[in-house]
């Protein structure tokens, strides 16, 4: 099997993410089902202070099919890891997460089968993956 890159992941997770943004479901319900310690790093990203969504939340609900969109949440969540390397745990725990839906299975699925993926390393017996140094 392929290994994985931190920006596949990312990709993963923001195409859940615009899943459940185009269903209607709040970026609150997503983030609260962390632990502690990635809510803390995670929600800074996506909501304001005051609780509220930011913008490029509120984008990527108008139009989750947008890849400028996704890109720009992409490209914040990348800016969290710059900021915060030791966040990769909490873009594992989040990766992990999702795998386990239905909808989360189906994206990382197409993730693990791409082409482009070429490192860290995948776990295959369905215990998530480890992020390689990219």
């Amino acid at each position: 099997m392929e290994p994985i890159t931190t920006s596949a992941i990312i990709g993963g997770i923001v195409a859940y993410l615009g899943e459940r943004l185009s269903k209607d479901e709040s970026i609150s319900n997503f983030i609260a089902q962390f632990s502690e310690a990635t809510v803390s790093w995670v929600k800074p990203i996506f909501l304001k202070e005051d609780g509220t969504e930011k913008e490029i939340i509120k984008k990527l609900k108008e139009k989750p099919d947008s890849e400028a969109r996704k890109k720009a949440v992409e490209s914040a969540i990348e800016i969290g890891l710059e900021d915060t390397p030791e966040a990769t745990e909490y873009i594992q725990e989040i990766f992990d997460k999702i795998s386990k839906t239905e909808e989360g299975g189906k994206i990382v699925s197409n993730i693990v089968n791409s082409k482009n993926v070429n490192t860290g390393n995948v776990n295959t017996d369905g215990g998530g993956f480890h992020l390689g140094d990219n």
